[in-house]
């Protein structure tokens, strides 16, 4: 009796399946296996525009932009339209040093989704870089309005109103940063240079301790702090301050691969 003949693919991962393990190892920070798991699902449906959007992905977390860009390009002419699609090329775009073409891509995903927050606040960072505050101001409300919770929208807001000189407002913004990002010391030393130039040293000379206590290192926040204790009359502290900043300048700027001032 002629036994049947096993089918070779049935123990074969469909599709799907590759793509949820692909996914898993992403999420792990597994690139090489996510990677993998893609490139088999593209093997088997060439046409698939969720796995050409992950290899997208981690083309751009490689620092490949340009390759980021390609593969978003082909996702979207393969694919239903996606507005994270479009939000991935337009910070691919910003990382290549084109704004036009990444506002470009911002507003093709908003115009696929609306309510899309991190789209809303990617293109308020380049409306600010390209000089456009009031209407970057907008759009950082915009995404705000809809997600409250971006400790980067609020950071990123506060130093568009700091540079609008809007002193009280980047205050009340960093704090809101500072409230979700409590372990981050550039919002503390933005905070603190924003209150010194309010006149509330005491509360400016506490921020930039804070910032030095997560970042001792952080040469800019030993300048502030020395700023800060002058402000208050406490001539020696700030002297010492001082000192400690420019050690820390000269040891930055012995490092390997640091860039001549």
């Amino acid at each position: 009796m002629t036994e049947p003949k096993s089918d070779q693919n049935t123990d074969k991962p469909s599709v799907a399946t590759l793509l949820q393990q692909g996914l898993f190892h992403h999420r792990q920070g597994q690139l090489d296996l996510a990677m993998q798991r893609y490139i088999d699902v593209l093997a088997d449906d060439p046409s698939n525009a969720d796995a050409l959007y992950y290899v997208a992905v981690i083309a751009c977390e490689d620092g490949q932009y340009d390759k980021g860009v390609e593969l978003a390009q082909r996702a979207i002419a393969i694919g239903k339209p996606q507005a994270r699609v479009h939000n991935l090329m337009g910070q691919a775009y910003d990382r290549l040093g084109q704004p036009l073409e990444a506002i470009k891509a911002y507003d093709a995903a908003l115009a696929l989704d609306p309510n899309f927050a991190a789209a809303h606040g990617n293109r308020a960072s380049i409306l600010a870089e390209t000089g456009f505050p009031e209407e970057a101001l907008k759009a950082y409300d915009r995404a705000l309005a809809l997600n409250a919770n971006s400790g980067a929208d609020w950071f990123n807001r506060g130093t568009l109103l700091h540079d609008m000189n809007r002193l009280q407002d980047a205050v009340d913004s960093y704090g809101h940063a500072l409230a979700l990002t409590p372990d981050l010391p550039q919002a503390h030393l933005a905070n603190a240079t924003a209150l010194m130039s309010l006149g509330r040293f005491d509360d400016a000379l506490e921020g930039m301790d804070r910032a030095i206590k997560l970042a001792p290192a952080l040469a800019v926040a030993h300048h502030g702090r020395a700023a800060a204790l002058k402000g208050l009359g406490r001539d020696d502290e700030s002297k010492a301050a001082a000192v400690r900043a420019a050690e820390l300048d000269k040891a930055a700027a012995a490092a390997p691969g640091s860039k001549p001032n």
